[in-house]
C-alpha cells in the first residue's frame, strides 16, 4: 500500500465519488420523466411524442452526472493537491464507475419493461425503464470530474499567485 504516494488519502474520496454515485442515481430516478408507452388495439406502443421522453432520460443523467462529477472533482481536487498526475486516472476511473452505479441503480429501482406488464387495459400508459442505451452519457462522469481537478488546480495556481504577489509588496 505504500507503494502508491497518498493511497490511504484517495481511497476515502473515491469512496464518496461512489456514494455520489447511488445518490445521482436516486436523483436520476426522481428528476428523469421516462417516455411512456401505450397499450392499444395492435399492442404497446410508444408514440413519437413520448420518444422524446427517453431523449429526456438520458439528459437527466447527464445533468445529474456532471453536476456531481464536477464538484466531487473540484472539491477533492483542492483536497488532495499535493498528490499531483496520479489523481488523473484515479478521478476518471472513480467517476466513471459512480456513473455505472447510478445507472443500475436508477434501472433497477425505476420502472420495469412494458413488455414484462402482465395484462395492461387498452388505453394504459405504461413508463418505459429508466435506461441509457450509448457510451457518452458514462462519459460525463469522468470528463466532468476531470474538469473539476482543473479547476482545483485552477484555483490552487490562483492562490499561489496571490501569495507570491502579496509577498512581492512586502
Amino acid at each position: 500500500m505504500s507503494r502508491v504516494p497518498g493511497l490511504r488519502r484517495i481511497l476515502p474520496w473515491s469512496a464518496a465519488m461512489l456514494v455520489l454515485g447511488a445518490v445521482g442515481g436516486l436523483a436520476w430516478l426522481w428528476l428523469a420523466d421516462p417516455a411512456e408507452w401505450e397499450v392499444t388495439a395492435r399492442g404497446i406502443i410508444l408514440t413519437e411524442e413520448a420518444a422524446r421522453g427517453q431523449f429526456a432520460v438520458v439528459v437527466t443523467f447527464i445533468i445529474v452526472g456532471a453536476a456531481l462529477s464536477v464538484g466531487w472533482g473540484l472539491v477533492a481536487g483542492r483536497a488532495l493537491r499535493e498528490l499531483g498526475w496520479v489523481l488523473v486516472p484515479v478521478f476518471a476511473a472513480a467517476a466513471g464507475l459512480a456513473g455505472v452505479i447510478a445507472w443500475r441503480l436508477g434501472a433497477a429501482l425505476g420502472p420495469s419493461d412494458p413488455r414484462e406488464t402482465g395484462n395492461p387495459s387498452l388505453g394504459d400508459r405504461l413508463p418505459a425503464q429508466l435506461d441509457i442505451d450509448a457510451v457518452a452519457p458514462f462519459l460525463v462522469w469522468p470528463m466532468f470530474a476531470l474538469i473539476g481537478l482543473l479547476l482545483a488546480a485552477w484555483l490552487d495556481r490562483s492562490d499561489e499567485d496571490a501569495d507570491d504577489l502579496t509577498a512581492d509588496a512586502a
